[in-house]
């Protein structure tokens, strides 16, 4: 059975302070530690959402959050680290944390 290719991400949202790479760590061990920190402020991102007007939805087990307006759409998958925005999977964002991926979001969605 052959492997999906995944797509790249375009752009980096930089280094994570709330979930910094540490060297020789495992991606299995990395993607749960990203996925923990980051399901542990869902209260926060929640309250973040609501302010704006915007609705988040958590599946998967926390692997895939998306963030939406009802025409707005932001899709993130903390383990990876994936943020796309609009379905636009060749301009996906690599960001790390909640912070990094808010931060992306609100400035897609004042542009749109």
């Amino acid at each position: 059975m052959s492997q999906k290719r995944s797509i790249p991400d375009r752009l980096s949202a930089g280094t994570s302070r709330v979930v910094p790479y540490q060297r020789g760590e495992d991606f299995r061990t990395r993607h749960a530690r990203r996925l923990s920190l980051n399901l542990e402020q869902e209260t926060n991102v929640r309250r973040w959402c609501q302010q704006r007007g915007l609705t988040l939805r958590i599946t998967n087990e926390g692997h895939h959050w998306q963030i939406t307006d009802g025409c707005f759409l932001a899709e993130w998958w903390p383990p990876t680290a994936k943020l796309v925005i609009g379905k636009r999977w060749g301009d996906g964002v690599h960001c790390h944390d909640y912070k990094q991926a808010l931060k992306v979001i609100e400035n897609s969605y004042k542009r749109q």
